[in-house]
Formats: C-alpha cells, sequence, structure tokens
C-alpha cells in the first residue's frame, strides 16, 4: 500500500514538473551583438590658433639729438639714463664760427651808424635846396640799405647764440651720451639719443598666414617676466623684410611693465581663424591615406562619410564640407566600427536595458507566484 502510494505521488510529481515547463517555458538571456556608440550633431563655433613670436622693444618715440653748431663742447648737463624734459639745456658750445659772426656784425652796425649819421646831414642840406632830390634819395636808400644789412647779421648772430646751447628736443630718458667736456664737435656728431617713456612699442615679424588674420587695431599679447600685457597693433609692413622673410609689425602699449629699450619678449599673435564654423570634435575624425572621414550613424548602421576639413586645436576640427547639422556623427570608439556596421544609440541601448530590467522583474514576480 505505502508502495503505491510513493509511485503516485512521484508520477504527481513528474506531471507537474511537465506542465510548468510547458506554461513557463525557461527564460532564455539575449545578449546584445552591436556595439554601442555615442553620437554628436556638428555645432557652430570658433576655432583660434595662436602662435608666439620674439619681439623686441622700441621707444614709442625716439630723437637723435646733434649739433647745429661745430665747435669745443664746455659743459655737458647730463648722463646715460637721466631723464629730461623737452627744450633743457643738454651742453653749451664754444664755436669760432660765433666770433665771425659777432664781427660781421659789429661791421654791419658801424655801417649803420655812418650811414644815418650822413642821412642826418643830408637832410638840413636838402631842406635847404642845397642838396638834390636825387641825391638825397640815394642816400636814403644806402641807410636803409645799411640798416637792412646789420639786422641780417645780427639774426645771424643771434641765432648762433642760441645753437651754442643744445637743447633736449623731447621729455624722456637719456639712453646713451656719446660725448664729454672739450670734445669736438660738427653738426654729424651725435651728442646722444633720447627715448620718449611714456609708450613704448614692440617690433615683431609674422608670417603670411598669420597676415591674413591680423589687422591694424587688434590686440595682442605681450609677456615678460612671467606677466601679461595687452599691445595695440598701430603698423603692419606690406612687404616681406628681406632679412628676416617676415612681415614686420610694430604693436603699441603703455609703458606699465617699465619694458626696457632693447629687451625682448614674447607675443602671443592669432595664425589662424575660424568664425562661425561648423565644428565636431576632433578624436571622431579619422584618415583614410591621408584624407579625413567620420562614421555617423544612419538608421542603425555606421556609414563612412568623407569630409573636407579646415583648422583645428585639440578639441574641435572645422568641417567645410561632407556634412549637415542634423548628421549624426559617431564620437566614441570601437574595433567593430566599419563602414556598414549595425550599431545601437548609446540613448537606445540604456533605454532598452531599462526596459529588459523591468522584463526581468516581471517575470520572477510570475515565477514566485506560480510557485
Amino acid at each position: 500500500m505505502k508502495r503505491k502510494i510513493i509511485i503516485g505521488l512521484i508520477a504527481v510529481l513528474i506531471v507537474a514538473g511537465i506542465l510548468y515547463r510547458f506554461f513557463w517555458p525557461e527564460h532564455v538571456e539575449q545578449y546584445e551583438t552591436r556595439p554601442t556608440v555615442s553620437v554628436e550633431n556638428p555645432q557652430e563655433g570658433d576655432i583660434t590658433l595662436y602662435t608666439e613670436v620674439t619681439g623686441q622693444v622700441e621707444p614709442a618715440s625716439k630723437a637723435s639729438v646733434r649739433p647745429k653748431i661745430g665747435g669745443e663742447l664746455l659743459e655737458v648737463y647730463f648722463q646715460a639714463g637721466d631723464r629730461v624734459e623737452a627744450g633743457q639745456a643738454l651742453c653749451t658750445i664754444d664755436s669760432d664760427v660765433l666770433t665771425s659772426l659777432e664781427l660781421q656784425m659789429e661791421s654791419a652796425r658801424l655801417a649803420m651808424d655812418n650811414a644815418n649819421t650822413n642821412l642826418g646831414r643830408t637832410q638840413p642840406l636838402y631842406a635847404s635846396g642845397y642838396v638834390s632830390q636825387q641825391e638825397m634819395e640815394q642816400v636814403q636808400n644806402a641807410a636803409e640799405s645799411a640798416r637792412i644789412a646789420y639786422e641780417t647779421a645780427k639774426n645771424q648772430y643771434d641765432l648762433q647764440v642760441e645753437y651754442t646751447t643744445v637743447i633736449a628736443p623731447i621729455s624722456g630718458i637719456v639712453e646713451s651720451r656719446n660725448v664729454d667736456p672739450h670734445d669736438h664737435v660738427d653738426t654729424e656728431t651725435e651728442i646722444c639719443v633720447i627715448s620718449g617713456n611714456d609708450e613704448v612699442q614692440i617690433r615683431f615679424g609674422i608670417t603670411e598666414r598669420s597676415l591674413e588674420t591680423l589687422e591694424v587695431g587688434d590686440t595682442v599679447e605681450i609677456e615678460k617676466n612671467g606677466s601679461t600685457y595687452q599691445g595695440t597693433v598701430i603698423e603692419i609692413g606690406s612687404m616681406v623684410n628681406s632679412s628676416t622673410g617676415l612681415y614686420d609689425v610694430k604693436a603699441q602699449m603703455d609703458k606699465s611693465g617699465s619694458f626696457t629699450t632693447g629687451s625682448r619678449v614674447k607675443i602671443r599673435v592669432v595664425m589662424s581663424q575660424a568664425l562661425n564654423a561648423m565644428t565636431i570634435p576632433v578624436d571622431a575624425v579619422s584618415y583614410d591615406n591621408g584624407a579625413p572621414f567620420v562614421y555617423c550613424a544612419e538608421n542603425g548602421t555606421a556609414k563612412k562619410t568623407m569630409i573636407e576639413s579646415g583648422i583645428y586645436d585639440q578639441n574641435r576640427m572645422e568641417v567645410l564640407s561632407g556634412l549637415t547639422y542634423d548628421s549624426q556623427v559617431i564620437t566614441s570608439w570601437n574595433n567593430e566600427l566599419v563602414d556598414g556596421a549595425e550599431v545601437l544609440l548609446a540613448d537606445t541601448a540604456a533605454e532598452g536595458e531599462t526596459q529588459t530590467e523591468a522584463s526581468q522583474v516581471q517575470e520572477s514576480a510570475e515565477q514566485e507566484a506560480g510557485e
């Protein structure tokens, strides 16, 4: 009797197992074989490439001081490095020319005095009728000519006296002093060089590529001793400097940085620029025999798309043709990514995982309810 009961229970369990497998089939996990990729639409933006060049500091205004008369320097009132003001006396000159002009002036004065004396004697005689009209006019003309000759000689003398004191033509710093007391100088001798110290300018050279983007009025960054200053482009050469092979540029700036004339600085200028350009991540671009291309996601597949590229920096590349702003550029790398390969977008994959997790929860609940 017990044996029959055991056999019956076994039979019931077998039938129950068969029915369970029939109504609740075993869940088979489905694995996704398509590579999951991230995509991005092209964006409008600016790309600016900079280059660093070396520039030399120059004074914005500069004067080479030369005397207007030759002679011996009696005194020099300045040293190199001194600040001088416009009109300030720099040195005095003792000139032999001055002595000669003084003699000429004195001779002209005596001639004028004699002419005036003769005029004074002739006038009463003319009034009494002893001198003709013609003779009177001759005496008057002689006196006038003597006066003009004297004033001319005096003006020349006064001018040369003024030239014996050399004055500063501009305010600034004396860069160099080239003379000493008792030196003999002429009109070609450079007494000193004065640089205006209110503003300085930086001279540097740029390539033809940079010439296309740089304009007068643009701002450039100037670096010296770890500090950065702003300068404004005031002049751009139109011809290549034969000694450097570059185009000469001048940028002006306030002398707030205490720049020393002749010192060198670093200048950051725009080398190339793309404004309001179509850009994509530079890491999304690959190359086929030097030709750039990207993969675009289209209808669940990867499509190899050739592009025409422009300039690029560390993050973005300019796209000149080959894409639209609606293109879905694949930005993630995968070794299974080839032209025509099926792909799964990252957003779609995340949504699918969420749905799978929900289904698994539901199945587990149904299984527990069946048990």
